[in-house]
């Protein structure tokens, strides 16, 4: 009950969200989503360097809200500013070392793929707007999930990655597939006219195989961490790191379509 609940009242907002309000707003929320997101990683693999790397995954996100190129050039400072962080925490070498990688990680892990968000929302294609493929995409990977779990659950019988996930099936991830298929085709009759039946297709088809993966690579670190959410936050569904995993993966997928192949 507390899931339907909560789907009940996030989904509805989210779209309020996504449609009707400032690129800042956008920003905004999913620079908290990536914090929140972060401290659920950090709290996996108890890191001592938390700080830097939550200042650092914040510039990243920043720097696709201000896309000219001038942030992405401190990019490469931040392994040296989490060694610098080590060298003079005072504890242990090896274990300053495996806190300074593990924060570096989640930094880029975390950080720099929910930028992408941000990313899909200055796009402009065809006089579509950014929040239409912003919509497009968490359609996608609300559907595939869904779908996965409950066709996984009627008819499941052949494991997708036993060691890492054991209850999710090739049979839901391929149900899930087809739906998100199908989402993708009503959101281009409702509102994204100006994409292609074929881009459609082939996009959902990327993003619902990539969202998919990034839930198996978030399930390697509970498992790791012998975990079964990375949080509580959200009723029924876990943490924030829990609800954002298949987007990880699934919004660099979009970005990378619209600017590898759409925009040839």
């Amino acid at each position: 009950m507390r899931r339907i609940l909560t789907t009940l009242i996030g989904i509805p907002a989210l779209v309020y969200l996504i449609k009707f309000t400032p690129a800042y707003v956008c920003f905004a929320i999913v620079l908290a989503a990536m914090l929140l997101a972060l401290r659920e990683y950090f709290m996996l693999v108890q890191t001592s360097f938390p700080w830097p790397g939550y200042a650092l995954a914040s510039l990243i996100v920043l720097s696709f809200y201000f896309p000219e190129g001038q942030l992405a050039m401190l990019f490469p400072l931040t392994a040296g500013l989490i060694l610098v962080k080590a060298l003079f925490s005072g504890l242990e070498l090896r274990e300053a070392f495996l806190a300074s990688a593990f924060t570096l990680f989640g930094v880029w892990y975390i950080g720099g793929l929910m930028g992408y968000l941000v990313g899909i929302r200055t796009l402009d294609f065809g006089g579509e707007t950014g929040s239409d493929f912003l919509l497009l995409l968490f359609v996608i990977i609300w559907t595939n999930d869904i779908f996965a779990y409950l066709i996984g659950k009627a008819i499941g019988r052949h494991s997708l990655a036993p060691v890492v996930s054991p209850k999710k099936t090739v049979e839901g991830a391929l149900g899930g597939l087809i739906f998100g298929v199908v989402a993708g085709i009503v959101c281009r009759v409702l509102f994204i006219q100006q994409l292609s039946l074929k881009d459609t297709v082939l996009l959902s088809v990327l993003v619902g195989i990539m969202g998919q993966i990034g839930d198996l690579c978030e399930s390697i670190l509970k498992r790791s961490s012998n975990v079964k959410d990375s949080g509580s936050l959200l009723p029924g569904h876990g943490g924030m790191l829990d609800r954002v995993d298949s987007l990880l993966f699934g919004a660099p997928a979009m970005y990378y379509y619209f600017y590898l192949v759409l925009e040839r």
